[in-house]
């Protein structure tokens, strides 16, 4: 029976790994594109089929953009995949899965027919600990009526060089038909090759045409600006005045004193720091000019006192 087993990683072509992947006479390229990784199998644990995402088994309490909940579904192809995982218990099918209501990938430009689909592209056996040649599985499961659902073949070639796997990337147009956009790449697989490790591995083309076009350019934003906003707020710098009159004994904060000014500055500056994995995390890793930065933190905090300074009483 199988049981959930983390697909593997697919290698650049070029690589360690892949070294001898091209020196062959049938190596098969498929189209790659720019999904999420899933796999659907007769669990004997569950006493059903189930689904697993790249890194883990899926069930209701923890889904994957849906993808749990509509193998359970009477999708066609859902169906046709509990048909096939339950007389083949010891087979799992891979593929990319096309969340129902929108792409999940970076990119969104594909054929909107894709959408709710699992588009297969390998088969594991789990009793000979091996994946079935590329022949071997789109023929078994044609005859269980998933042939539609297939990622395209696009060439069989023989001891082919790189360049001539690129140019099958670049020719690709795989859920693409009539748009402008150009495919994500390609992946190519040898029937039952090993690398000089001893592994099973198949090796991948990325087009860097693809990587552009994948999210629009973004707006110019002001990084340093936009951390100061977001992290030096009135409250948070009135805390900071607090501190400083309490560690000087002062009643009030006196901005004409250099002493709690400095004291004042040199701490902000602290607090904003120990706040970096926050707004790291929120920016997505920004590229900040931490000059820049300081030279606002200090003039924001400048800003806030003279603001104090001149309410009313």
């Amino acid at each position: 029976m199988s049981e959930y087993k983390k697909y593997l990683h697919v290698e650049r072509l070029g690589s360690e790994e892949c070294e001898g992947l091209l020196d062959n006479n049938a190596v098969y390229v498929t189209a790659k594109i720019d999904g999420s990784n899933g796999c659907v199998y007769w669990s004997e644990k569950a006493g059903g089929v189930m689904v697993g995402s790249r890194n883990f088994e899926l069930s209701d309490a923890e889904d994957n953009a849906y993808f749990h909940a509509w193998i359970k579904s009477s999708a066609d192809e859902a169906t046709l995949l509990r048909t096939y995982c339950e007389e083949h218990p010891t087979r799992i099918v891979y593929g990319e899965w096309m969340r129902r209501d929108r792409f999940i990938g970076a990119f969104k430009g594909y054929d909107k027919a894709a959408l709710g689909k699992l588009l297969i592209f390998d088969v594991y056996e789990t009793a000979e600990e091996r994946f079935l040649g590329e022949p071997e599985w789109r023929e078994e499961l044609s005859a269980s009526g998933l042939e539609p659902y297939f990622i395209k073949l696009l060439a069989v070639l023989d001891h082919p060089t790189l360049d001539d796997v690129v140019a099958v990337a670049k020719a690709n147009n795989f859920l693409l038909e009539g748009t402008d956009a150009v495919g994500e790449g390609v992946v190519c697989k040898v029937p039952g090759w090993k690398n000089r490790f001893g592994h099973a591995a198949y090796g991948k083309v990325v087009l860097d045409e693809f990587i552009k076009q994948r999210k629009p350019a973004s707006k110019s934003v002001d990084v340093e600006l936009e951390i100061v906003n977001g992290y030096m707020t009135d409250a948070e710098l009135e805390k900071t005045v607090a501190k400083v009159c309490t560690m000087v004994n002062a009643e009030a904060f006196d901005p004409e004193s250099r002493k709690m000014m400095g004291m004042f500055t040199s701490m902000c500056w602290k607090d904003l720091l120990t706040e970096c994995p926050n707004w790291v995390k929120r920016m997505k890793n920004p590229t900040v000019d931490f000059g820049k930065l300081a030279g606002l933190c200090n003039a924001r905090a400048k800003e806030h006192v003279k603001a104090c300074e001149q309410k009313p009483l």
